[in-house]
């Protein structure tokens, strides 16, 4: 574990022979994943402009370039993976004339280096706003990186919380010819109207678009953007995954987790001049926005669309992140065990197993 500087913003690096990750210190952004054996080609997006530090941004100084909506502070500093908490989505106009910012209080703060060795280090922010506190501990092993975190509610009542791991893809790794997407997802509906049409992964639909009806397995090459899904993971499955398969560079990318931590998967996509991206965002909640929309519906189809964090309690939850060298030939993944030491991706058609070091 080293601390970095990425592209002009303080950082840190934790990596083995093997795979290398970099966080940033202010939002405490994945912001790269990188494969040592290949060509360094990060599926992670890192914007095309300039980045700060986002617990910097000033609208009066920084407004001309990246705007001066509720969405500016984060976008100054965003890149790759971020964590969304505690809501998805936009603040109400009093929440942001008070100063709140989308996505949650996290992507807006500096964390700070609480532990490192080999391989591993543990970060924490303090939410103020909030009354929160998050702890993450990242362990780079084999081709794969192990994150658990922790959330404790600092205040003394108990609140309803959105916990959405947002991860998004962008070139040279997102490529409409390129790259396939495969997930353990079952029905979903265009995000906000869960009472609107129901349609089947990878069918993706928006009343946000003029993108008709697509095949979500694919990156869209037709212009785009605002196209945002939510999807039911399986619940016949204790583990649920989404990955993504560059043909090109042969790699494979994905993710799993506990289905019960996150059991929705809302899938953002935009493809414009300026920005081509795939969100692949594993959530406790499919509802965008803080809590008067969060407590709007407690449940769709049965399955829980927030969880409610107790005065001072903690809650924690895991995921597994592996980038992993695949043959061209590969046609996708149908599954995803969970081994000791070790994670099984099932391909599809041939039924053939991956074996990836973890």
């Amino acid at each position: 574990m080293t601390e970095i500087s990425f592209r002009g913003r303080a950082a840190w690096a934790i990596e083995n022979d093997h795979v290398r990750m970099i966080v940033l210190e202010s939002g405490g952004h994945l912001a790269e994943i990188v494969f040592k054996q290949g060509e360094l080609v990060s599926p992670l997006w890192v914007q095309s402009r300039d980045t700060i530090d986002s617990d910097t941004y000033d609208p009066e100084i920084h407004g001309a370039i990246y705007g001066t909506n509720s969405e500016s502070r984060l976008l100054s500093g965003l890149a790759g993976h971020n964590l969304c908490f505690p809501f998805w989505g936009d603040p109400t106009t009093a929440e942001f004339a008070a100063g709140m910012t989308f996505h949650g209080e996290t992507n807006i703060r500096r964390w700070k280096l609480v532990e490192a060795c080999p391989g591993a280090a543990i970060v924490e922010v303090t939410l103020p706003e909030s009354r929160a506190t998050i702890k993450r501990r990242f362990r780079i092993q084999g081709h794969a990186l192990h994150c658990q975190t922790e959330a404790t509610n600092t205040s003394t009542w108990d609140r309803p919380f959105a916990w959405c791991e947002h991860v998004t893809i962008g070139t040279p790794f997102l490529d409409s010819g390129e790259v396939r997407f495969d997930a353990s997802l079952t029905k979903g509906f265009a995000t906000g109207h869960p009472l609107g049409p129901c349609f089947r992964w990878p069918t993706g639909a928006s009343h946000f678009s003029k993108v008709p009806d697509s095949d979500l397995s694919r990156f869209s090459e037709l212009r785009h953007e605002d196209l945002v899904n939510s999807f039911l993971a399986d619940t016949g499955q204790e583990f649920a995954f989404f990955t993504a398969f560059q043909k090109r560079f042969g790699l494979l990318f994905g993710y799993v987790y506990e289905r019960a931590d996150f059991p929705w998967l809302n899938v953002w996509e935009c493809n414009t001049e300026k920005m081509q991206t795939r969100g692949m965002e594993f959530s406790n909640t499919p509802h965008h926005g803080t809590m008067k929309t969060l407590v709007s519906a407690s449940e769709i189809w049965d399955v829980p669309t927030y969880e409610w964090l107790n005065a001072h309690s903690t809650v924690h939850k895991q995921f597994i992140a592996f980038l992993h060298p695949a043959p061209q030939s590969y046609r996708g993944t149908a599954d995803i065990r969970v081994r000791p030491q070790k994670l099984e991706i099932i391909e599809r058609e041939t039924g053939d197993v991956l074996e990836v070091p973890s």
